[in-house]
């Protein structure tokens, strides 16, 4: 197999039977010149991962499998990420399937530069897009890519430590932070330092993967919510100048949609989405004020 020119890092904790189909995914990868290596680092799964992963036997690319401790996916990446060969790195979620010019498209928006390229996240479209995961994403408080245009600039608030690309050096110079033990606000945190030694990213819209978690109700997401409104707070505890656009004007836009919220009642319109809007701010608040471990 010739040279790699992508690593692909994925941690991963008992989720074997998704991690079985993005593997299967990333088999089918096509449409660029070079190989590429998956490494995949098991964050002290109980299930069957490892099972999974000493059975798997892949033609199109290298596969690596590293293990530790559960200790979250900030620490597990950079395990990975201390293996990487290629000189471009993306980062993928272990419930997160590429399409087949997925990682052509990353190098493509890439264009040989030093930039970062974050890729657009959508429902598997095999699974029921429940009312919940509509309002979810691909235009809500998980992932929002409302208004992006294809190739263009955005700021480090833009970028998630899933289908996102860049080139291995910056990670050697900046790693995640392994004090963020969950997944949340630990890529913001580290795209906020990429962006002062002034890295660029840019939208793909053709990078394309498919994020395969149902929601049923909001409940699951607002915990998940609160510990990322903790996880904020240590992030904002390290910067200081990350907390206006990324903590303080957020709340206050949620005092907003407050506001449209309740003429919307008294005028007999209210829409269930605004109320799942407040309850996620206010869990990010609840969790940012309480602070802690998240």
């Amino acid at each position: 197999m010739s040279a790699a020119v992508l690593s692909v890092v994925i941690p991963t904790r008992n989720r074997c039977q998704v991690l079985r189909d993005a593997l299967l995914a990333l088999e089918r990868s096509e449409g660029f010149d070079g190989g590429f290596e998956v490494i995949v680092i098991d964050d002290g799964s109980t299930d069957d991962t490892a099972r999974l992963l000493a059975s798997v036997v892949p033609s199109r690319f290298v596969l690596k499998i590293l293990a530790q401790p559960a200790s979250g996916p900030a620490r597990a990446r950079n395990l990975g990420l201390r293996e990487v060969a290629a000189p471009r790195v993306l980062l993928l979620g272990d419930d997160t399937l590429v399409g087949p010019k997925t990682l052509a498209a990353h190098l493509v928006a890439a264009g040989g530069r030093e930039v970062a390229v974050q890729g657009r996240i959508e429902w598997d479209p095999d699974l029921e897009v429940t009312p919940v995961m509509d309002f979810l994403a691909p235009a809500g408080p998980q992932f929002y890519f409302k208004g992006l245009a294809d190739g263009q600039r955005i700021s480090w608030r833009e970028l998630l430590a899933s289908n996102l690309s860049a080139p291995a050096s910056w990670f050697e110079d900046e790693r995640f932070d392994e004090r963020f033990p969950i997944a949340g606000f630990e890529d913001t945190e580290l795209a906020f330092r990429w962006a002062r030694r002034g890295h660029e990213a840019f939208y793909s819209a053709q990078a394309v993967c498919w994020h395969r978690h149902r929601y049923d109700s909001i409940e699951p997401f607002l915990e998940r919510q609160r510990r990322v409104g903790q996880a904020a707070r240590l992030a904002a505890r390290l910067h200081p100048s990350l907390l206006p656009r990324a903590v303080l004007q957020p709340t206050l836009f949620g005092g907003l949609v407050a506001v449209r919220h309740g003429w919307r009642r008294l005028a007999g319109r209210a829409r269930t989405q605004d109320a799942w809007d407040l309850r996620c701010r206010a869990a990010f608040l609840r969790g940012f004020l309480e602070g802690g471990a998240p």
